[in-house]
């Protein structure tokens, strides 16, 4: 009697002990649709940025050719401003925040 009374304590322990992993599968998983719907949101997104870069080089071209020279001095005259430019304080403590 006693050894009944043992097999089903532990097929209950082993029960409660697998049932959370029959439970960690994944949570997301994409059908068909959605992958294809996922798809064409990328190539959108994609053909707008191609869509961008081509008007910024058309409104370039546009220009005369001394704006152009302008445009291009304005331009390296930012760039090296800005690679020069110290990280601001709040990023530096949030990054030092996560690091620890």
């Amino acid at each position: 009697m006693t050894g009944n009374k043992s097999i089903g304590y532990y097929v209950i322990i082993s029960l409660l002990i697998l049932l959370p992993l029959s439970s960690c599968g994944p949570n997301y998983k994409a059908t068909r649709a959605q992958r294809q719907t996922e798809r064409q949101q990328e190539q959108r997104r994609q053909e707008g940025e191609r869509t961008l870069l081509r008007g910024k080089k058309q409104h370039i071209n546009a220009q005369s050719r001394e704006t152009r020279k302008r445009m291009k001095q304005t331009r390296r005259h930012s760039q090296r401003l800005n690679n020069n430019r110290r990280i601001p304080f709040y990023k530096r403590w949030l990054n030092s925040l996560r690091r620890k």
